[in-house]
């Protein structure tokens, strides 16, 4: 459990390595991985990470593969009930019920020249990687999207198709939407890192009017440059409601940039009642070690804040980017999704809108994820809803 590749025992957590079981103090070492209490002293002394994995130089994979602060409480809920001398069921009731949010990140709706450049650059860099890793598929096929990126002239509306696909299978996601500044009024950064579509376009705002009728969740993507400004969210947040014409309670940073110290504090101060950017940019898997919607702790008042995150585990790009071939990709999928089911977990998954599109074809896969969504709540017998009632932000 230690945060080192060495696997010595962390210098400010808990040891469980060298201790018998029975004496670890399990309630300390669930808190220390679901509050990332290591990320936290490496932000405090080196600055945040945003969600980069590989900034955290030396640190032990195993930490986020599975979810271990689920698996501690399962392990107590054992150990309580044969102390008691009775069944699990009887002395706490049923194992939960599994929760997965489906989520689409509003990057572009059009093709635009730095949308092209961008992806295109990204699709020929991850080639090349997977290329030196001897994944030739996986090299061929990015090849092929760098190439297409680059020539062709897609439309990434793509919201008909989503919809349809979610409707077919009685889901509803949350689609999170850019209201930062647009086209012109941006500046050159701005231009390089953020969306350039204005959300008080007629047809984006009818077809977010739309949407709400029909049940799916309108969240905000807050600008890259918002992830520590409650000033800036709050204006964009106000921006998204008016186009929206109904409050908009949850977000996901743009980028996924993001402080352990600055941004659930701003989100929580903007008025936000759900954020879904925990996650990593490189890898999928459990950046807290756990699948929980959680209260994150705020260190300066030593309380839990109003805000519940929900960890993001799996997003397109690191299927595509990361994962090679196919085969892979389903692969990781299962993986993933397994272990949320065998914990009775609470996780969200992230599909860009656009990646819909023809010129990135991950449409099927996304299609194939809803269906082992399925599978899986009817392996488990506890039915997952790709939107859990209990906590829907209206």
């Amino acid at each position: 459990m230690g945060a080192r590749s060495q696997r010595r025992c962390p210098p400010h957590g808990p040891c469980t390595r060298h201790a018998n079981w029975k004496d670890v103090d399990w309630i300390a070492a669930a808190f220390w991985y679901l509050h990332a209490w290591p990320e936290r002293e490496h932000e405090r002394r080196r600055g945040p990470v945003h969600s980069d994995s590989t900034r955290l130089k030396g640190w032990d994979p195993e930490m986020w593969s599975h979810a271990w602060v689920n698996r501690i409480a399962l392990l107590l809920r054992l150990w309580a009930a044969h102390l008691a001398g009775r069944s699990e069921e009887a002395l706490f009731g049923p194992r939960p019920r599994a929760e997965i949010l489906l989520t689409h990140d509003v990057d572009a709706i059009h093709k635009t020249l730095a949308i092209r450049t961008r992806q295109s650059l990204s699709y020929a860099f991850n080639g090349a990687r997977l290329l030196l890793r001897g994944q030739v598929t996986g090299a061929l096929g990015n090849a092929a999207r760098a190439l297409r990126c680059a020539v062709t002239f897609d439309d990434y509306w793509c919201f008909d198709e989503i919809l349809a696909l979610e409707d077919r299978f009685d889901r509803r996601s949350i689609f999170n939407f850019y209201a930062g500044p647009a086209g012109n009024d941006r500046g050159l950064k701005q231009r390089i890192l953020d969306p350039a579509y204005d959300v008080n376009a007629e047809r984006l705002t009818n077809q977010l009017r739309s949407m709400r009728e029909r049940g799916w969740e309108i969240g905000l993507h807050q600008s890259s440059d918002a992830w520590q400004s409650a000033e800036l969210m709050s204006v964009q947040k106000a921006k998204l409601e008016s186009a929206r014409g109904a409050p908009v309670q949850s977000c996901r940073q743009h980028g996924l940039r993001f402080s352990f110290a600055d941004t659930w504090k701003s989100q929580a101060a903007a008025g936000f009642r759900r954020d879904t950017t925990l996650g990593f940019n490189d890898r999928s898997g459990f950046r807290n070690g756990a699948a929980l919607a959680f209260h994150p702790w705020n260190s300066a008042s030593e309380q839990a804040m109003s805000l519940e995150a929900w960890p993001t585990i799996l997003m397109d790009s690191h299927l595509y980017d990361y994962a090679g071939d196919e085969k892979r990709r389903r692969s990781e999928i299962s993986r993933w999704l397994d272990e949320v089911f065998a914990v009775g977990g609470q996780a969200s998954v992230q599909w860009h809108q656009r990646v819909m599109s023809p010129d990135c074809g991950m449409g099927d896969l996304y299609a194939e994820l809803i269906a082992a969504l399925d599978a899986q709540a009817c392996a488990s017998s506890r039915p997952v809803t790709g939107y859990p009632q209990s906590s829907r932000v209206a």
